[in-house]
């Protein structure tokens, strides 16, 4: 095939197994996952796009309470080859006038990118195979059931990021091959280079490939080869070295930013084997019918390199039923389904070595043809398959045998149709029909999501707000609202986050989120104290919850079915305290007695002074459709539960903070209501649950507090009542008004202020998340950032006047970027070496 013709086919094929996403896309639909792929992908691509835009390359002030981009973003988009190639493409059109790069651009943008990457994809993995004599069609064959395999138009439906992985493994199998035959590695360093920077956690898993196809390599060995073992390992050593040094400017700030993030530990056990119909219906991981029958043809493993490719997928496909191995990719953590585009490579090499080297025998083939037909009966009759599924795929199945047997012209034709067929009927009845049906412009611009209405009163309290004011406010269950809506918000959803915002929404501060839930934070509890602390004076709700606004909000807006309420008062955005609060001797004191610390002065892990304690209440409970007994509550009919009667006064005004410990011991998720707030936890067996049954829920004052919950039985520990009447906050607010204002610019990576007339002793006390990057200026002097308050930060002033600069870079920035100068120093010397032999170390 010439190179025109396979640029064509290879277009073509991708563009047809795009077919039913194409017709999709046409009649108003969008390849998302409702989930992830409305919460995540699509926001996140449109918030790099205008973060890039303002010029903001390493951090963004409006990513939750703010955050590193390369550390909180690189596992998705921010050091993406191919996002960035994007970015380019619509920077050309959007300065040409020619498109409008808004948040439905992104969303359509998917189909057109998955379209390109994929004939890419093909493209490189034909090129690959070509080094193992295979003749150029049937590497292109092979190469399709590489890329045109469920696991690619998976990801890209719900996690569009993670099919970048297929560009690289041919890619690196490529490098590989040019050090053990050539003695060059030239190539293999930038294209390593380059897959660290893309995405470390991907990296990871085709670093583990990498290794297993060196392993295979040495006993596996083709004439071409030129190097022995010892020199391949030299090489191999070095170029991962280089490597390293050219890529250490994005991997290693975004591998400290996946460290430093907090993720429980899996508690429960992992199964040792788990069953996938890997011949029919895997959501994960078709094997191809010529793959069957080509393991089970004895006369193909002749052939050097079908050897290779059959036992590395021979290999693959038995861990992909591990849960270990599924633990292992994922960094040890809870089993993940994600690095079966491995076996899916190297089947298509095998494929392609096995079409390229077919000879006809009679006797191997019939032997291989009942293997193949045996395995897929077995498969299909204890697989729970449905009929027309299992019809189709056993039919396919039954003209591939044939057309090897009677025309092998003929065959690479029929798996290619074949592997359409699947392709397409995946991405209708799996991917569409249980997925993202309703993914379309109609959900989008729905209050699900991203609605008119919703959006007319943002317009309303943008117009209010001051430029470093927040709004509480989010779609139920959708985090990233802030970033879809464009606003100042308290919330944020990504697999990577601030550890220490986690913690203090899981243990610091116990701060509900509405749900129990690991890598998002989100609301801040309607807790009237924390909205002033982190700069927070506006609360929007559905009407039916606007009674749970925080405590001294008044209603500012409402619609037909949304309320914005504003807080009365304000603290500033800087604020200045000398006392000073030790951290670990608030241990053991109370959420409350915590807010109120941080409002009387600040929380450092060096403070002096100890914080008055919060006024606790004596209380009774009285069971509901319920028995309590010690620590064990049994609910005997939903919605029952206890009822909460502390001893306050008629009079008293402001709101209670219940705090407890609580377990279902069944072991299943459920409910909690207190008062009018309601909140969830999820089963025990959820890989995405905290882990963590201590609650602290603030609810307005009353002589009796409901807690309800299904039925069921609890253990329910530690339950105590405190009194938050506001007068601490009062207090602070009657101080802080007497004080001038502190004006501050805060642009991405720049943060600036003035304070006059500074106490000796005194803090700067700022709602900014506390992240390493973070360096400050005192009149001109550099000064500590300090982590302040669990999670934020603070600076030690100078008394009198201080001028105050606080910029942002990456974790590591100047050993980083030391550490590439010096890959590019070393690289070009030994592209200066290599060049002065033909095959050097040969």
């Amino acid at each position: 095939m010439k190179k025109g013709l396979l640029i064509a086919a290879a277009l073509l094929v991708s563009t047809v197994a795009h077919s039913f996403f194409i017709y999709y896309q046409s009649q108003g639909g969008y390849i998302a996952g409702t989930n992830d792929g409305l919460s995540q992908m699509v926001p996140f691509k449109h918030f790099l796009y205008e973060t890039f835009h303002k010029g903001n390359l390493v951090y963004a002030e409006d990513f939750g309470f703010g955050g590193g981009i390369i550390t909180q973003l690189a596992y998705y988009y921010a050091t993406s080859v191919v996002f960035w190639l994007t970015v380019a493409a619509v920077s050309l059109f959007d300065v040409l006038g020619l498109i409008t790069p808004d948040l439905e651009l992104w969303l359509q943008l998917t189909l057109v990118v998955s379209i390109i990457r994929l004939a890419v994809v093909l493209l490189l993995a034909t090129y690959a195979y070509r080094l193992f004599h295979v003749r150029t069609f049937h590497a292109f064959v092979g190469a399709v059931l590489y890329g045109v395999s469920v696991m690619y138009i998976r990801h890209v439906t719900f996690w569009e990021f993670f099919a970048d992985a297929f560009l690289w493994v041919p890619l690196l199998v490529i490098g590989l091959e040019r050090i053990i035959r050539l003695g060059r590695a030239d190539f293999f360093i930038v294209i390593s280079a380059l897959m660290l920077v893309n995405n470390f956690y991907f990296a990871y898993i085709n670093l583990v490939f990498v290794f297993v196809y060196v392993v295979f390599r040495q006993f596996i060995h083709f004439p071409e080869d030129r190097l022995r073992r010892r020199q391949q390992w030299l090489l191999y050593s070095g170029s991962g070295v280089l490597a390293l040094l050219l890529s250490a400017f994005a991997f290693i700030p975004a591998t400290y930013g996946f460290l430093q993030n907090e993720r429980p530990s899996l508690e429960h056990e992992i199964d040792l084997v788990r069953f996938d119909n890997i011949l029919y219906d895997s959501r994960l991981f078709i094997i191809p019918a010529v793959f069957i029958l080509f393991a089970l043809y004895r006369p193909l493993y002749r052939q050097t390199a079908f050897r290779l490719f059959a036992a590395m997928s021979l290999l693959f496909t038995a861990l992909h039923f591990s849960p270990h191995v599924g633990s292992f990719f994922n960094g040890f953590s809870a089993p993940q389904y994600r690095w079966e585009y491995l076996a899916s490579f190297t089947i298509g090499g095998a494929a392609a070595v096995g079409l390229s080297h077919w000879r006809f025998e009679r006797n191997a083939f019939l032997t291989a043809a009942i293997g193949t037909i045996v395995f897929y009966l077995l498969f299909g009759l204890f697989g729970n398959v449905t009929w027309p599924v299992g019809l189709v795929i056993f039919g396919l199945m039954l003209v591939t045998v044939a057309s090897l047997w009677w025309k092998p012209l003929l065959a690479p034709y029929i798996i290619l149709a074949s592997c359409l067929i699947v392709f397409n009927g995946y991405t209708k009845l799996v991917l569409h029909d249980q997925a993202i049906v309703k993914t379309n412009e109609s959900f989008v611009n729905s209050s699900d999501y991203d609605s008119a209405e919703q959006r007319e009163l943002l317009a309303l309290v943008q117009d209010d707000a001051a430029p470093l004011e927040r709004l509480d406010w989010m779609v139920p269950l959708r985090n990233n609202t802030p970033i879809v809506q464009s606003f100042l918000g308290t919330s944020l959803y990504s697999s990577i986050l601030n550890g220490n915002l986690l913690t203090l929404y899981w243990s610091d501060l116990e701060i509900d989120m509405g749900r129990e839930s690991v890598s998002r934070y989100g609301t801040l509890g309607n807790r009237a104290n924390l909205h002033h602390l982190l700069s927070s004076p506006y609360w929007m709700r559905h009407n039916n919850v606007a009674s749970e606004a925080p405590y001294g909000f008044t209603l500012l807006a409402e619609s037909d079915r949304y309320a914005v309420y504003e807080s009365e008062t304000r603290l500033p955005f800087v604020r200045t305290t000398t006392s000073t609060y030790r951290q670990d001797a608030l241990k053991d004191a109370s959420i409350l007695t915590r807010e109120q610390a941080m409002l009387t002065g600040v929380i450092l892990e060096d403070g002096n002074e100890a914080p008055l304690p919060a006024q606790s209440l004596n209380f009774t409970m009285e069971a509901t459709d319920a028995e309590l007994e010690a620590e064990t509550l049994r609910v005997t009919m939903d919605d029952g539960g206890i009822d909460l009667i502390p001893d306050v006064p008629a009079t008293a005004t402001g709101d209670l903070y219940v705090s407890f410990n609580i377990r279902k011991l069944e072991g299943d998720g459920f409910f909690i209501k207190l008062g009018g707030y309601r909140t969830t936890r999820k089963p025990e067996a959820s890989i995405y649950r905290t882990d963590l049954t201590s609650m602290t829920l603030r609810t307005p004052m009353s002589e009796r507090i409901p807690l309800r919950l299904p039925e069921g039985t609890y253990a329910l520990e530690n339950v105590t009542v405190e009194w938050e009447d506001y007068a601490t906050l009062t207090n602070v607010l009657q101080e802080t008004n007497q004080r001038p204002d502190i004006p501050v610019t805060w642009d991405g990576p720049d943060l600036d202020f003035t304070i006059e007339d500074a106490e000796p002793g005194t803090y700067a006390v700022l709602p900014v998340p506390f992240e390493r990057g973070w360096r400050a200026s005192v009149n001109g002097e550099a000064r500590d950032v300090l982590p302040a308050n669990y999670a934020f930060s603070a600076i030690q002033l100078d008394q009198g006047r201080n001028e105050v600069e606080l910029t942002y870079r990456p974790p590591f920035f100047r050993i980083t970027t030391a550490m590439t100068l010096l890959g590019l120093v070393l690289f070009i010397s030994y592209l200066i070496y290599v060049r002065r032999k033909e095959h050097p170390f040969t």
